[in-house]
C-alpha cells in the first residue's frame, strides 16, 4: 500500500472559512496538498495555502490528523487552522477554478465529503483530534492520476458529478478514534 502525507489549511477570518474549488473536478475543499521531500507538515500547509490562494498564513493550531484508507492507497493529512497574514487573494488558475469565503451554515454543496468533518472541527475549535474515515482511494494498485482523469472524462458527466460518482461518501462508518481537547 502506498501512503502519502498531506497538509491542509482551514483559513478562518470573521467566522468564515476560505475554500478553493479544484479545477480538475470542480469540487470545493480546503487549500492543501502533498508534503514535499524535506518539508514539514506545517511548511507544506503554508506553501500550499500560498500556492493555491496567494495568501501567506499564520498557523494558529493543529486541528487534527485525518486518514483516508483504501485498498492500495492511504493519505494521512494534517489539518491546521490559520489566519491570513499577508498576500493578495489570487487563486492559481492551473489548479483552482474558484475561491470564496463561507460561513459554517453556508458551505458549498459540491464539497469533498472528507473535508466536511475537517471544516466542522476547525470551526468548532477542535485541536489535536484524530479522525479515521473508511474509504478513500477506491481504485486498484497502480491506478494513476492520469487514469483518474481519463475515468472522469469517460464518464460524460459534469466534473463535480463525476467526482461524486468516482469518490462516493462511505456513510456512517467513519469514527473518531481520539479527541484530546477543544
Amino acid at each position: 500500500m502506498s501512503v502519502h502525507l498531506a497538509a491542509s489549511v482551514a483559513i478562518i477570518q470573521s467566522h468564515r472559512i476560505l475554500l478553493i474549488q479544484r479545477e480538475d473536478f470542480r469540487v470545493w475543499g480546503l487549500p492543501g496538498g502533498d508534503v514535499d521531500s524535506g518539508e514539514s507538515l506545517a511548511q507544506a500547509a503554508m506553501r500550499e495555502a500560498h500556492e493555491e490562494t496567494g495568501l501567506t498564513v499564520a498557523l494558529t493550531r493543529l486541528v487534527g490528523m485525518y486518514s483516508l484508507v483504501g485498498n492500495a492507497h492511504a493519505t494521512i493529512a494534517a489539518v491546521f487552522a490559520a489566519r491570513p497574514a499577508g498576500g493578495v487573494l489570487s487563486p492559481n488558475p492551473r489548479e483552482i477554478s474558484d475561491i470564496g469565503w463561507f460561513s459554517s451554515e453556508a458551505l458549498p454543496a459540491d464539497l469533498m465529503w472528507w473535508h466536511r468533518q475537517r471544516i466542522d472541527d476547525a470551526f468548532a475549535g477542535v485541536t489535536g483530534a484524530v479522525w479515521r474515515q473508511e474509504g478513500g482511494w477506491p481504485f486498484p494498485p497502480g491506478f494513476t492520476r492520469r487514469d483518474l482523469y481519463a475515468a472522469r472524462d469517460a464518464s460524460g458527466l459534469p466534473r463535480a458529478q463525476a467526482f461524486h460518482q468516482l469518490f462516493p461518501a462511505p456513510g456512517p462508518q467513519a469514527e473518531i478514534l481520539e479527541t484530546p481537547g477543544k
